[in-house]
């Protein structure tokens, strides 16, 4: 049960439901978000093109990254609880304005993954349709987006503990069905095979070329999610605590159990890299076609599972991201709006609907579903992301050393976050610049890069208009003053 000092600090009021949440609510926030089936499966075969048979040792080397980046926001979160997540936290560790961009990079990652998501189950659904019983549906990537949005929204209204509880149900039996089919991967080898190998964990193994690295920076953006629960700070109980925790707990139990299911799916092709690399169906479809006979269609379920869960937990951290910058004042003060009833940021959850169909039908449009799922989750999510990373391993130095002097940890906040900071810029900068990768995915730095160039010309206009009463307030932290 949380303390009433823990139900309601001081020095910040919300209007969301306070204590609506738990540890468990708040780590399936985290785990949904990271979505296990889509991580594990959508992505198998492009890691495997980049890191051949070392796949899940790319998976190990992204979930070692993974582990310091989450020490920081754990760092941050256990005196900082609030809806802003990463906004507040940059804002008080660095600067008001760094906030403002580490928000406005964040609206690349979270607020834009449920369309294009949507869109790609839709286009994976009508090829296993045409595929297995002659049925055309060429549409289905946007009748997904149509029915996902909405169907989104209308959880979100309803109020968090209703979507968590949702959440907690898909994510639960899309994590027993993914470890399900990894278990067969390494019980039912094909003919042929010795079984699984210790192999996928040999260094001496990795490609030449340089496109291991890339490999890790997109297990990263795999594991990407373990920051979800920070947004829904304010509803949940004893949040200096629970926040931090889920967040360590869902990077433990998905970075361990992702490094399994690589493994166990390239154990199911009988360690055949360039068979998974080059496999005409998703890698996990086809294995369940061959260990599971009729039953592969479950898979398709934890899908559908998956793609709901991670739609709901996508959104929450974007609601409550525009609730709380508009509750600062660096957004629209419509979007701080709460239903009376749910306390639910209502315009908030209005706006991300809008941003879901946009983006979906956009990309799906543009490249169609499945380029567009890759280009706009994987390439422009994963650069976006991490400027947000590095200026929060900035933030948790200088926050510490300024302000929490006695609290001061080498390892915790300068080793780790400098270590994963240096990491994640050489592995970028090899991963996308040296060589560039091909059409459409060489849009990504530009697109990127772009768009936080915007943002700066915003908070120009901003000052020079002398509208910057929003620093102060963006500064402020729950519980605490500035």
């Amino acid at each position: 049960m949380a303390t009433t000092e823990a139900a309601a600090p001081r020095g910040l009021q919300t209007d969301l439901e306070e204590n609506a949440i738990g540890l468990l609510g708040a780590t399936m926030q985290a785990i949904t978000h990271i979505a296990p089936a889509i991580a594990g499966f959508f992505f198998t075969a492009f890691i495997v093109s980049l890191a051949g048979l070392t796949a899940p040792l790319a998976y190990f080397i992204g979930f070692l990254i993974v582990l310091m980046l989450g020490s920081t926001l754990a760092q941050l979160a256990k005196h900082m609880p609030s809806a802003g997540g990463y906004y507040t936290y940059i804002s008080r560790g660095i600067h008001p304005r760094a906030g403002f961009l580490s928000s406005w990079m964040y609206i690349l990652y979270s607020p834009l993954v449920g369309g294009p998501l949507a869109g790609f189950f839709g286009f994976i659904l009508s090829e296993e349709l045409k595929a297995n019983w002659n049925i055309d549906l060429p549409w289905l990537w946007l009748a997904s987006i149509l029915v996902f949005a909405p169907m989104t929204a209308y959880l979100q209204w309803e109020g968090i503990k209703p979507s968590t509880r949702f959440m907690v149900i898909t994510g639960g039996l899309e994590m027993l069905i993914v470890f399900g089919l990894a278990l067969f991967g390494f019980l039912v080898p094909p003919p042929g095979s010795s079984g699984p190998t210790l192999d996928v964990f040999n260094p001496a193994l990795i490609p030449a070329g340089g496109t291991f690295l890339l490999a890790v920076v997109l297990t990263v953006q795999g594991l990407t999610g373990w920051e979800a629960s920070a947004p829904l700070a304010e509803e949940t109980s004893d949040p200096k605590r629970n926040v931090p925790l889920s967040v360590l707990l869902s990077i433990i139990l998905i970075g361990s159990f992702l490094v399994i299911v690589f493994w166990g799916v390239i154990s199911g092709f009988g360690n055949d890299a360039d068979a998974v690399a080059n496999s005409e169906e998703l890698p996990a479809l086809a294995l369940a076609h061959r260990v599971w006979g009729d039953a592969w269609i479950i898979i398709l379920f934890a899908f559908l599972n998956s793609v709901a869960a991670v739609c709901i937990a996508c959104a929450n951290v974007g609601t409550r991201m525009w609730y709380s910058m508009a509750r600062s004042g660096s957004f629209p003060k419509a979007l701080g709006q709460v239903h009376p009833v749910h306390k639910t940021p209502t315009n908030a959850i209005l706006v991300q609907m809008v941003l879901n169909l946009v983006a979906g039908i956009f990309v799906g449009a543009v490249w169609g579903s499945e380029t567009g799922f890759f280009f706009a989750t994987g390439i422009v999510l994963v650069l976006a992301v991490t400027v947000v990373y590095i200026l929060a391993n900035v933030a948790v130095y200088r926050f510490y050393w300024n302000e929490r002097r006695s609290e001061f940890n080498w390892l915790l906040h300068a080793v780790f976050p400098l270590v994963s900071s240096v990491i994640l810029i050489y592995a970028v900068y090899r991963g996308f610049f040296d060589p560039f990768p091909a059409d459409p995915f060489n849009l990504g730095p530009l697109v990127v890069g772009g768009w936080f160039l915007i943002g700066v010309v915003l908070l120009l206009v901003l000052r020079s208009r002398g509208e910057e009463e929003w620093l102060v307030k963006a500064g402020a932290s729950i519980g605490e003053s500035v």
